[in-house]
Order: C-alpha cells, then structure tokens, then sequence
C-alpha cells in the first residue's frame, strides 16, 4: 500500500465512522514516518489501526507524548477538533530563515482549512487559520526567510489571509474580517498578485452588504467591474456583488440589470485567464444569489426557486456542506416570508438536523432572524410552528 493510498483509506474510516471529512494525504504519512509531526488524533489513530489491523497504537509506534519536531506544528491541545483533523500549522523553525519548504507546507495548511470550512463551517476553524496568517506575518516582518522566496512568501500569506477573513466573516467577527482584508489587499498588491486582490475584494464587497454597508459594496464592485482587465467570470463575480448592494437599496431595475449582466457573463464559460479560485462559483452560486437579489426586493415568491435551486445543487456535496446549511436557511426564511407553509416546513426539517453540525454564525444568525418573525406566527400550522421552536432552541 502507498503512502497516498493508506492517506485515502484512512480518510475513507474517518469519515465513515465520525462524519468529518478526512484531511490527511500522502506528505503527512511521510513526515508522520519519520517523527516530524506529532502522532494523529484519537480518530486518525483509530483509523490507522483498522486499515492496517494493529491491535494498539504501540504496534503501529505511535506515542501521544512525543514533541514536534522539523518544520511543522500539530494544532495545539486548546482546539482538539483540529488537532485530530490532520491539519498541519506551518512553522519555520527559530534558528533558520523560511524556505520552499515552509511555503509547500503553507499551500497545504490553506488546502486543509478550506476543506474544514465546507464541512464544519469557518467559526471553529477561523482561529486557527488566524494564528496561521499572524505567524506568516511574522516572519516576513522579521524577514526570517531565503530571499529567493521573498515575492512566493507575501503572495501565499496574503492568499491566507483572504482566507482567513472568509472565516472571519462567517463566523461573524466581522472587524476583525475588515482589518485582516485590508491588510492582505496590501500583501497581494505588494507582491503583485492581482488575482488575489481580487478575490479579496469580492468577499469584502459581500461583507458589506451583510453587515449593512450597501454603498462601499457598490463603490467596490462598479469600480472593479468596469475595468478590462478583468476576466469574464471574475467580472460576473462583481457584477453579483452589485446588485446585492443594489437590491438591499431599493434599486430593482438596476439589480436585476447587473445581474442579468452578470449571468450572461457567467455562461460564456470559463477561459484560462480565470484564476484557480473561481472554482467555486458555480451555478449553486449564481441561482443562491439570484434568489438573494430578489428577497431583498421584497419579491419572496421569485426568491423561492431560485434559492430552492441553490439548495439543489448543494445537496449530495458532503465536501460543501456548509453551502448547503446556509442555503437551506435562505430558503427558510423566503417560504415564510411567502407564505408557503409546505416548503417552508420541509426545509424547517432540512435545517434542524444540521444546525450544531456546522459553525457557521452567519447561518445561525439568519436562522434566529427568521424564527422570530412575528407577523408569521399566528397563521403557521402546528407542526411548523413546532419545528420552528425546535430551531430557535437550538440557535439560541
């Protein structure tokens, strides 16, 4: 069996059994061979010994006490959950400058987090990837690296600090998502990554509308829009923006203009001058916000389809599944705020078994506006009723 096979078989029993996403791969069972991590968690452990049909960890050589050492640094014993992830912290040792070394393990640390916010959502997993960017800062500013790194080092810490805002933002720390965007905005101009620029300023411009800052959203987004160096998807991806920021302004013509531009934008398909982080708007994309665009305008009955549509393509996607919580919330709050009892109860149902499941605050806290809807209430059969408290229970 090959390292990156024993990594998938591994992984395959974690999920199986505890319903998280496995995250090792075939680097870490190299660096786990030669005592350069520190042994894997309670269910990595558990995993290792199934596969490979060890009675204990001792047959396998692990040992729970044995430190760190090399380049990488286990999570630390205050987040258990992420120290039994497979996530590694990237750390440059004390006594020599950051290598390509440090950077590989940097692109992975970001990989892995990514991973642990579709599933688990970014509130537990913001911290970590905090502290992450702080260090990485660090040693810039201390220079403690090769030169020959120096423009790779600023771009991968800005990348990850464009991460780290993403979480910041979802689990709704949403200074702190304002201070760390700035601050990696500058790393990426530094380095003369315009590609993350950009994508810094997409999460920015959505931030702003969420927290009521519809204007800067749209200075943002018309700003970057009209410029021709954009790419075709990239250029979509702002014109969303806008017209979220045009919407939760009253304007309905010019929403739905932009968005309209948007869409056409968006099914001319990809080019290769789209950068890698595109991947991830999609079509589930584009319909939740199309869905968004009009319950904002107060239109819930043209709301309901296309978030319903959202929650569609959202399911069966177990690597994204924190798309799928704050869709389906989405779509809760439209069918009561359109009076559609039936969905709304099928998707109360929906919403309740996943609500602890994932750390998204932004979720939890469209999901305590929508319960505390009054003007619904008294007209809400039984069992909606019911279903509805059960969430606000849970959320609260």
């Amino acid at each position: 069996m090959s390292r990156a096979e024993l990594a998938e078989a591994v992984n395959a029993w974690v999920a199986q059994h505890t319903r998280r996403a496995g995250a090792l791969d075939a680097h870490y069972i190299a660096r786990l061979e030669r005592g350069a991590v520190r042994c894997p968690g309670r269910d990595y452990r558990a995993g290792f010994r199934a596969v490979l049909g060890a009675a204990d960890d001792a047959e396998l050589g692990f040992s729970t006490s044995t430190p760190p050492t090399g380049r990488a640094l286990r999570a630390s014993e205050d987040h258990p959950e992420l120290t039994q992830s497979g996530v590694i912290l990237p750390m440059a040792e004390q006594d020599a400058p950051a290598t390509s070394d440090y950077l590989d393990e940097m692109r992975r640390t970001i990989s892995h987090l990514v991973a642990l916010d579709g599933v688990h959502g970014g509130a537990e997993v913001a911290p970590i990837a905090l502290r992450c960017f702080r260090r990485a800062q660090g040693i810039l500013g201390e220079g403690r690296y090769v030169p020959a790194i120096e423009r790779d080092l600023e771009a991968v810490t800005a990348e990850l600090g464009e991460l780290s805002g993403w979480l910041l933002f979802d689990a709704e720390r949403h200074d702190e998502a304002r201070a760390v965007n700035a601050e990696a905005l500058e790393l990426a101009h530094i380095a003369g990554d315009m590609s993350m620029q950009w994508f810094i300023l997409t999460n920015q411009a959505l931030a702003s509308v969420h927290v009521g800052r519809d204007r800067e959203a749209l200075r943002i987004s018309t700003r970057m829009s009209d410029r021709a160096e954009l790419p075709g998807r990239v250029r979509a991806l702002f014109d969303v923006r806008a017209a979220r920021a045009l919407a939760a302004l009253g304007d309905e013509t010019e929403a739905l203009r932009v968005f309209d531009r948007a869409r056409s934008a968006f099914t001319d398909g990809t080019t290769g001058r789209d950068p890698v982080w595109s991947w991830w708007f999609d079509e589930r994309e584009l319909a939740g916000h199309e869905g968004m665009v009009y319950a904002s305008l107060g239109n819930h009955d043209k709301a309901l389809p296309r978030l319903a549509a959202a929650v569609e393509r959202s399911e069966g996607r177990d690597h994204f599944r924190w798309a799928l919580y704050i869709h389906r919330a989405n779509l809760l709050r439209a069918s009561l705020l359109a009076g559609s009892w039936s969905e709304a109860e099928r998707v109360a149902a929906d919403v309740a078994s996943m609500v602890g499941e994932i750390a998204s605050a932004r979720t939890e806290g469209i999901l305590r506006r929508t319960v505390a809807l009054p003007e619904q209430r008294p007209a809400l059969p039984s069992t909606l009723s019911d279903a509805l408290d059960h969430i606000a229970h849970r959320v609260s």
